[in-house]
């Protein structure tokens, strides 16, 4: 580690600052160190350090009381704080980690254990921090990808449609649009991650049999590409309620997913029913066996043996199913697959079931 790092140590022993200080003065640490809680947290404010060594028993504010603090100041709450106390019983040490505390030294202290913890807690703290960045790059490079898409995507979709008025059907034109549609569902996954945490939910009365019968023509050429036919199987027409764009991030990366894992000359079948009070949508497929039918909800997993797609559309739709009180029932055997989305019969729109 290059960088010089800021301790803050709060004690309220002097003996015991000094002897932290000589511990730790040849780590290339700029020490800061106080009896004063409440003076170490206006410091903190004004410039923030790397790490705390918090005692619990202190004047005034305890060490639980002070952790809080930082905890509740969004510009302090990532640092790292080892509680140091005289205290061995495991109540404090719980109520430690409980309060946010990274770890625990007791004393008297072992120099090399000091030295060790602080360390290894600094070493994590710095890692986090690049992880941050990192998320924070991606974000900015989703957002640009986002950006970059949408306008070639309805461009192309443009121009094909109005060649295909002026030529006729060709099988080339079925190919660019089936390949403009993968790229456009890629682009709805990627504007659902960078939009869900400010996205307010907004639950409409959906008939699922126009519903799906629309995704059905969407993913026509993208099926046709492989001579696959998606049938809608009506047992039982019902009503939800739901915002139809999770409802659509749900039903097309799964049969986006279907396609990709059909087998040539196929055909997948899209059901709607209800068994034992419990409304459905099925959506079946014959092609590859999923061995784990958990890890395929995975952010970025893949089937190692076709390496397809991005990884990401069955973990939004798990995303939104747990948001939506949506269970997902997945059965692969023989050949065949299911996805079973068993929808929450608060969300069922009563008078049509």
């Amino acid at each position: 580690m290059n960088k010089k790092y800021t301790i803050l140590i709060i004690d309220d022993k002097i003996e015991n600052l000094q002897y932290l200080n000589n511990i730790l003065k040849d780590e290339n640490y700029l020490i800061k160190a106080t009896t004063d809680a409440q003076f170490a947290i206006k410091s903190a404010k004004v410039s923030a350090p790397d790490l705390i060594l918090l005692d619990i028993k202190i004047p005034y504010l305890d060490g639980f009381e002070v952790c809080k603090i930082f905890k509740e100041d969004i510009n302090l709450k990532e640092i790292p704080i080892i509680f140091i106390s005289a205290l061995d019983d495991v109540q404090s040490k719980v109520k430690a980690f409980e309060e946010g505390g990274v770890d625990y030294i007791t004393k008297p202290f072992e120099k090399e254990e000091v030295k060790a913890r602080i360390k290894t807690q600094l070493m994590l703290f710095e890692n986090k921090q690049t992880i941050v960045k990192l998320l924070q790059q991606q974000d900015f490079f989703l957002k640009k990808i986002i950006h970059e898409m949408n306008t070639p995507l309805s461009i192309i979709s443009l121009n094909i449609d109005n060649l295909e008025s002026q030529i006729g059907p060709k099988e080339q034109f079925e190919a660019i649009k089936a390949s403009s549609k993968s790229l456009s569902s890629i682009y709805d996954d990627l504007y659902y991650l960078i939009k869900k945490e400010k996205k307010v939910e907004n639950k409409t009365k959906i008939n699922l049999v126009n519903f799906l019968a629309s995704r059905i023509m969407f993913f026509d050429e993208m099926a046709n590409i492989k001579n696959i036919d998606i049938m809608l199987d009506i047992h039982k027409e019902f009503d939800i309620s739901m915002d139809e764009n999770y409802l659509q991030r749900v039903i097309d990366n799964t049969i986006s997913n279907a396609i990709k894992y059909s087998k040539q000359d196929s055909h997948i079948d899209i059901i709607l029913d209800k068994k034992d009070n419990k409304h459905m949508i099925i959506i079946e497929n014959s092609g590859s066996y999923i061995k784990d039918t958990n890890s395929i909800f995975d952010a970025y997993y893949q089937d190692k043996s076709r390496n397809i797609g991005l990884g990401l559309g069955l973990n939004i739709v798990k995303d939104i199913c747990n948001n939506c009180n949506i269970k997902i029932i997945v059965e692969s055997q023989n050949n065949k697959t299911s996805f079973c989305y068993i929808i929450d019969e608060k969300n069922v729109i009563k008078g049509n079931s």
